[in-house]
């Protein structure tokens, strides 16, 4: 298929979106929106149209780049826009995180759910309990996470940090089916949390998200 373009927060997650792809053989070509977290965060304070259009605007920069399809490859942002519009403007596919959330609230009532902040976990259990109106949602943000990621601390030493096996196995007690890992920097720990966590389902989007656009192409041609 042809190249992915990969939106993200920052240039770590974008990283994380681009060697995602290479892993699986897929060419893709990246962009990020901000330069850190916190910028990140902040920017999801703008007004929902202003953001919204400047991820119009950075999907036709790839467009142009010759990307043949886009991933928005960040939690965050993909909850503070207008995803009908975004499509809507787009003249290339567009898959988030969000899609792929919406597909479990047929599978699953009870849900844990770890994002980089209150704000993207909020949206999150929005799409949730859209799909689901008698879902639950347990859920944290915690950008402190993610800024560590960003300055290379060890996934051990984040699991042990931030007590993150501690809180899987508290959220199973609670009634938790599965745990999404709302963010793409989670991917850096994914591993070593999944070592911790017995009888808790981890969740990650990206898998699915390139399975949803790649079903898409076969579609299209």
């Amino acid at each position: 298929m042809a190249a992915i373009g990969v939106i993200a927060g920052t240039a770590t997650d974008t990283r994380f979106g681009l060697e995602f792809l290479a892993a699986r053989n897929v060419p893709g070509m990246g962009l990020a929106i901000s330069s850190s977290p916190q910028a990140q965060t902040q920017l999801q304070a703008l007004g929902r149209s202003e953001l919204t259009a400047q991820l119009i605007q950075a999907i036709e920069r790839l467009q142009n780049a010759g990307a043949g399809a886009a991933m928005i490859y960040c939690n965050s942002l993909s909850g503070a826009v207008d995803m009908v519009a975004v499509r809507s403007a787009a003249a290339i596919p567009v898959i988030s995180p969000l899609d792929v959330y919406a597909e479990l609230t047929q599978r699953y009532r009870n849900f844990g759910l770890l994002a980089a902040n209150c704000q993207s976990c909020a949206n999150i259990e929005r799409e949730i309990l859209s799909g689901n109106p008698s879902a639950k949602v347990i859920g944290i943000g915690n950008l402190q996470i993610v800024e560590d990621i960003e300055d290379g601390m060890p996934a051990a030493t984040i699991v042990r940090q931030h007590a993150l096996d501690d809180l899987a196995a508290a959220l199973v007690k609670s009634g938790v089916q599965i745990l999404i890992l709302g963010c793409t920097h989670f991917d850096y720990f994914y591993e070593e949390l999944l070592l911790h966590c017995d009888g808790t389902r981890l969740f990650l989007p990206s898998e699915r998200m390139l399975a949803i656009l790649q079903e898409r192409a076969v579609q299209a041609a």
